[in-house]
C-alpha cells in the first residue's frame, strides 16, 4: 500500500495513525473501510517501527567516567541507568 511513502518522516506518520485509530475507535467505518485503515496501519507502524531503530542506533549516551566524558551506545548507557 502507497500511504506509508506519504510518510516522509515519523511525525506526520504518528500523525497518520493517531487518525487512523480515531476513525477505528469510532465505529463509523464500514467492515471493509475498517479492514483497509487497520493495514494501513500496520505498515505505518512497521514504518515508525524501523524509523525508532534508525534513531537508537544513532543515539549515544555522554556519561561522566574518572572526570572524564565518554560516549557509550545508546544500549550500553541504558544498562548503566
Amino acid at each position: 500500500m502507497s500511504q506509508v511513502k506519504k510518510h516522509k518522516d515519523f511525525e506526520s506518520a504518528i500523525d497518520r495513525l493517531e487518525e487512523i485509530t480515531d476513525l477505528l475507535e469510532s465505529g463509523d467505518t464500514t467492515l471493509e473501510e475498517s479492514i483497509k485503515l487497520y493495514s494501513e496501519g500496520l505498515e505505518i507502524a512497521g514504518f515508525c517501527n524501523r524509523k525508532l531503530s534508525e534513531a537508537e542506533k544513532k543515539i549515544k549516551v555522554v556519561t561522566q567516567n574518572n572526570e572524564s566524558l565518554i560516549e557509550e551506545d545508546f544500549e550500553q548507557g541504558e544498562k548503566l541507568s
